[in-house]
């Protein structure tokens, strides 16, 4: 049985025991490269669901956002010129984001354009749009520029050198990415279609998701179920088992493979991307500091 001052003790070596900055700073330039990615894939899409031609006038979208709803929009004038100014300020802020350059202001900018882009146009967002916007809104806390960024150079600290950090942020953001497993896997479990082990068949059958149809002898019902069920007990092991040092790499081994499994079947935008950058956030610091350092030597 744990006291009063153990329980105490844990709790603040857990949230506030330092640490090396290391692994917020490869999840920067990770998450970095993804807003960017993101932002050029909105770019052909603009007329279809940012425009009064489109799918989601502006106008409906203003009442929308009217006292409910953050977002930049309200600030700015209507026309079409509105929304590709905001990307454009998202871009050069996610580029400020990146390298590290006035990067609690930037992240600030990019958490709120983000939404604004976000909420301009609801109906075309996924659980991946909601966990991005999650996960840019922690790193306006983090030190995520304590190693290599501009800031950091400018402070005049040599390009191999990660600062110590409060770990706060970094655990938050931990804990969101254990709950966004459990909770899949809660809701998961509510229908009948995953308890029965068909779940799995469906998705293959609808071509807007298909990338990539397995060969029959892989759709076998036995193997359907094997698919189905196995990834409710990987989702349920990743959301537990990564607080497990001794777990932790095979762990995020299996979890990256998944996710590119589902990446190599299913046309699913940026999602199993952002959820193998968040799944870098549980790398001990030791491991990604050493990783730059040798890319830097």
């Amino acid at each position: 049985m744990l006291t009063i001052t153990q329980m105490t003790a844990a709790w603040q070596q857990f949230f506030h025991g330092e640490c090396s900055t290391a692994t917020l700073v490869l999840f920067r330039l990770v998450l970095g490269t993804l807003l960017l990615v993101n932002a050029g894939l909105l770019l052909p899409l603009i007329n279809d669901y940012y425009s009064d031609s489109g799918i989601w006038p502006e106008r409906l979208s203003r009442v929308a956002c009217r006292g409910s709803r953050l977002s930049l929009q309200a600030l700015l004038p209507a026309g079409w010129l509105s929304f590709r100014l905001l990307l454009l300020v998202h871009v050069l802020a996610v580029l400020c984001f990146v390298i590290g350059w006035q990067f609690r202001t930037a992240s600030v900018v990019v958490f709120l354009t983000l939404v604004s882009i976000h909420h301009r146009n609801p109906w075309i967002l996924s659980s991946g749009d909601s966990l991005l916007r999650l996960l840019t809104f922690f790193c306006c806390f983090a030190d995520a520029a304590g190693g290599l960024s501009v800031d950091h150079w400018l402070q005049g600290f040599p390009a191999g050198h990660f600062n110590r950090m409060d770990p706060w942020p970094l655990r938050l953001m931990q804990l969101q990415i254990s709950i966004v497993y459990l909770r899949t896997v809660a809701w998961k479990l509510s229908g009948p279609r995953w308890r029965d082990g068909s779940a799995a068949w469906y998705p293959l059958w609808v071509d807007a998701y298909v990338r990539w149809r397995p060969p029959q002898w892989l759709l076998r019902p036995a193997l359907i179920r094997v698919a189905t069920w196995g990834t409710l007990i990987e989702e349920s092991v990743l959301g537990a088992g990564l607080w497990v040092q001794e777990l932790r790499m095979p762990l995020l081994i299996s979890g990256i493979l998944l996710h590119l499994m589902f990446e190599l079947v299913l046309n699913l935008q940026l999602f199993s991307w952002i959820m193998i950058c968040s799944l870098l956030l549980f790398l001990e610091p030791a491991l990604p500091q050493g990783w730059l350092q040798s890319l830097l030597s």
